[in-house]
């Protein structure tokens, strides 16, 4: 099952970094508030993709509540990770080059905590009481 997440998050992450790189470029977004509007996009189509396919649930307010709950703190961190490592790891190089690595950076962390904690989450969300 990782592995078609990891399928629909690469779909959502181009997806995603193409509207960071426009917003920031073509609009003059603030990178924080243009990877927020991206990552709030990547978590709807994601949430359409994964949820029935990867976690074997529905559409319920139970299984959304997990997503979305997991989403904010994915949010928190790739937002951390990608100020952090744009005006700090990769100062020192060019703006396009650093913000393809810092978004790059921003990914990967979220991308196995969310996983993780939403497997579990919905695994206990689907089991049976008797």
């Amino acid at each position: 099952m990782i592995l078609k997440y990891l399928f629909y998050s690469t779909i959502v992450t181009v997806i995603d970094f193409f509207v960071v790189w426009a917003l920031t470029n073509f609009l003059n977004v603030n990178l924080i508030y243009a990877n927020t509007i991206a990552v709030i996009l990547g978590f709807i189509i994601h949430y359409i993709l994964a949820s029935k396919s990867v976690f074997n649930t529905g559409y319920g307010i139970k299984g959304f509540t997990v997503y979305i709950l997991t989403f904010i703190l994915g949010l928190i961190c790739a937002d951390v990770l990608i100020y952090v490592s744009y005006e700090y790891l990769f100062y020192f190089m060019e703006n396009n080059i650093k913000l393809l690595l810092s978004k790059g950076v921003s990914i990967v962390g979220p991308f196995f905590i969310m996983y993780f904690i939403r497997k579990y989450a919905y695994k206990i969300l689907n089991k049976k009481v008797v």
